[in-house]
């Protein structure tokens, strides 16, 4: 029996789950596949089970082995398995950082041109402006390092929750070794920076984007204008505008600037406020939006 807090996916885009019986000899053996979380009976695990895992199958999957996407994990202790994230979406058992430093109001892409400030409402980038309040007290936010079928992925987001929220990515990124996120993204300045060679033009050591205006005529939004003002507000005052880290399938690398699509795994998420140029804004993690589960074997 499988219990876990995962959430139903969106079969035609994400696929669904399976979970698996990983053998001593580090064999895995199919236990069967799910669409949702909560608790389902699931095949009972051959003896000699060492772990069971829980992962995430693209739409179309047909072969007896396990992506990389593995989302939950644990040892078999008895007829017990703690199901958990850390060491399957994690390097090495690691947890999530709690406090991976901060984010900021700036628009690199036009500063040359234009001088600072310019456009500084219309970009987010990830860098601790102020050092000095970080765990690391420099200028590079740090986060966990992913097992290889995971990537970080940064948005903002309009009107988050409401059924009307625009999701835009800023780009795909991993960590170095210590944890550091020192060089770009993958859209480097974004495709909406105004700057044609976005991706190569002489890039920052960290990752971000500016929306200011799109010479390449990719496909946007209708709702929005460029340049954005990410401390826009509703009728009523309300700031519209959230930040969010989430983890993503390394299997999404490479898709179509428009097509982006956030996966559930959400552990930082911030209203970007009002805040003027030049002030950071601090990163703010979600434990409780993280997946868990058992298994249980009868």
């Amino acid at each position: 029996m499988l219990t876990t807090s995962l959430p139903a996916l969106v079969g035609s885009r994400e696929g669904r789950y399976e979970a698996w019986a990983e053998d001593r000899s580090g064999a895995f053996h199919s236990l069967g596949r799910f669409d949702a979380g909560g608790t389902v009976t699931l095949a009972t695990p051959a003896t000699g089970t060492a772990n069971v895992v829980v992962t995430v199958e693209p739409p179309g999957d047909a072969d007896a082995l396990p992506s990389e996407q593995v989302v939950l994990r644990g040892a078999l202790v008895g007829d017990r398995a703690e199901l958990r994230y850390e060491g399957a979406i994690t390097q090495s058992d690691l947890p999530l950082l709690a406090a991976p430093g901060q984010f900021t109001m700036f628009s690199p892409s036009d500063n040359d041109s234009l001088g600072y400030p310019s456009h500084e409402e219309a970009g987010i980038w990830l860098f601790n402006m102020d050092p000095a309040r970080t765990a690391q007290k420099d200028y590079y936010v740090r986060v966990t390092q992913l097992q290889r079928g995971w990537t970080y992925e940064g948005w903002m987001v309009r009107d988050l929750g409401q059924t009307s929220e625009i999701w835009l990515s800023y780009g795909k990124f991993v960590p170095d070794w210590t944890g550091a996120l020192n060089q770009p993204d993958d859209t480097g300045w974004g495709p909406f920076s105004g700057v044609l060679d976005f991706r190569r033009a002489r890039l920052e050591d960290f990752p971000g984007d500016d929306w200011i205006s799109n010479p390449l005529h990719l496909p946007w939004p209708a709702e929005l204008t460029l340049p954005l003002n990410l401390r826009e507000k509703d009728a009523q005052g309300r700031l519209r505008w959230s930040h969010v880290i989430t983890i993503e399938p390394a299997s999404d690398r490479g898709e179509p600037i428009g097509a982006e699509r956030p996966f559930f795994l959400r552990p930082y998420v911030d209203p970007f406020g009002d805040l003027p140029p030049g002030v950071a804004r601090t990163i703010t993690f979600h434990p409780e939006t993280l997946p868990h589960g058992s298994a249980t074997v009868q």
